[in-house]
């Protein structure tokens, strides 16, 4: 009786065994917590480092793959990223005058205007870059299931260039420009003795991003990611001209001449890249990060110039060109960063910190939209300098249109705090 019934006790125990054995994995919702599941079972442990005083937390230890360098306990981990930066910005394009070696006749006439057709010792002038502070606020979360994390970040920058030229006849120096559409009434190659250029760029980047950060080795961390961009890119560009072919003779200014350009887009796509974590002891390490997006949008640019008589009360204006463009194209954008970090762990790895400080640049191919418009070949016509008013007329307008690509590029403060 005893050995009909042995074998039946002996199931029956492996089954209560086996019963307890799947309470014991199973979360009070009823999914399992070990296994190949997203959750580990434990919060991740805290390996020493190299230094003594150093503590890291490598992750998960349930994962037969590369472990993730988050979150470090079971519910997942938020993040807040804070960053200051101090960039400088550029745009090919934007040369506003040509600066040559050559003497600016007493009176400016079409014969005597010729001399500027001959350039001696010249250059372009172009808007001189300056150093502007702006931001970066992000929020994100790393989930228990595997590692991936979810990343929200927004940037934000104003950046300025500007120039100012000036030429006198005992220089033997003259301005000629690159952005009027004017013919003096003397008629001739057009030129002036001032220039001011002011050049203002909006920048507003808001980027979605979808990762992995995770081990290759103990010291090598890489994070591949995906997501959505939104861009917002927006410059005013304003030129003044003065004096030479902008006044009544070349040694008076009783008016000046206004160039006002707008060159905005706005639009969204996709981006992908890569992030790198090259770690030597300590908490501290390099870090490196690329990523590359296209966006579509939506380009809106405006085109206006404005001659201003300043011999007359009150002081009037003749707007003498008004264009505008409006165009749907796509733009690829470039993103880099180079720099080092520290992070450390605290309150048994349930908190961490981590600051970074490296050189970033932004490359932001073909935005520049503008088209230059010059006058060429007038003849003596119009009475500008006096009443009533008629313009000159005569010429020709020669339209360009030089492309260009923007960049900007600084050094970035970035503070990350991981809970």
């Amino acid at each position: 009786m005893v050995k009909k019934y042995l074998p039946l006790a002996a199931l029956t125990v492996l089954g209560l065994t086996s019963v307890a054995s799947a309470a014991r994995n199973t979360s009070a919702s009823g999914k399992p917590v070990n296994g190949d599941v997203c959750a580990p079972s434990q919060p991740a442990v805290c390996y020493p480092d190299d230094c003594p005083p150093c503590q890291r937390c490598l992750g998960p230890e349930n994962f037969a793959g590369n472990p993730p360098v988050c979150p470090h306990g079971c519910n997942g981990d938020f993040d807040i990223t804070v960053a200051a930066f101090y960039w400088s910005t550029h745009q090919d394009g934007l040369e506003y005058a040509i600066f040559t070696e050559v003497t600016q006749p007493q009176t400016a006439t079409v014969a005597a205007n010729t001399v500027f057709n001959h350039l001696a010792n010249a250059e372009y002038k172009h808007p001189s870059s300056k150093w502007d502070w702006g931001f970066k606020v992000g929020i994100g979360y790393c989930s228990p299931c595997d590692g991936w994390d979810l990343n929200l970040l927004w940037t934000w920058y104003h950046g300025r260039n500007s120039n100012t030229l000036d030429s006198d006849v005992t220089d033997n120096t003259a301005i000629l420009p690159l952005w009027s559409e004017f013919a003096s009434s003397q008629g001739g190659v057009l030129f002036a003795t001032s220039a001011d250029a002011h050049w203002k760029l909006k920048l507003n980047l808001v980027d979605l991003e979808l990762g992995r950060n995770f081990w290759v080795s103990r010291y090598l961390a890489i994070r591949p990611f995906v997501g959505l961009r939104y861009a917002s890119v927006k410059q005013h560009y304003e030129i003044t001209y003065n004096g030479g072919s902008f006044a009544a003779s070349a040694t008076q200014f009783p008016f000046n001449d206004r160039v006002d350009l707008e060159n905005d887009y706005r639009g969204a796509g996709l981006r992908a890249g890569l992030g790198s974590e090259w770690n030597f002891g300590c908490g501290w390490a390099l870090y490196g990060n690329l990523a590359a997006s296209i966006i579509y949008g939506r380009f809106s640019v405006d085109h206006d110039e404005w001659i201003r008589i300043a011999n007359t009360t009150p002081h009037s204006e003749f707007n003498i060109l008004d264009t505008s463009e409006s165009l749907r194209a796509s733009r690829a954008i470039l993103d880099m960063s180079l720099g080092i970090q520290w992070s450390t762990m605290f309150c048994s790895c349930k908190y961490g910190f981590t600051a970074m400080l490296g050189w970033e640049s932004h490359v932001f191919f073909d935005q520049n939209q503008l088209w230059r418009v010059n006058r060429v070949g007038a003849t003596p016509g119009g009475t500008l300098n006096q009443n009533p008013v008629t313009l000159n007329l005569t010429g020709d307008n020669v339209l360009q249109q030089r492309r260009g690509t923007l960049d900007t590029s600084g050094w970035t403060l970035t503070l990350k705090l991981d809970y």
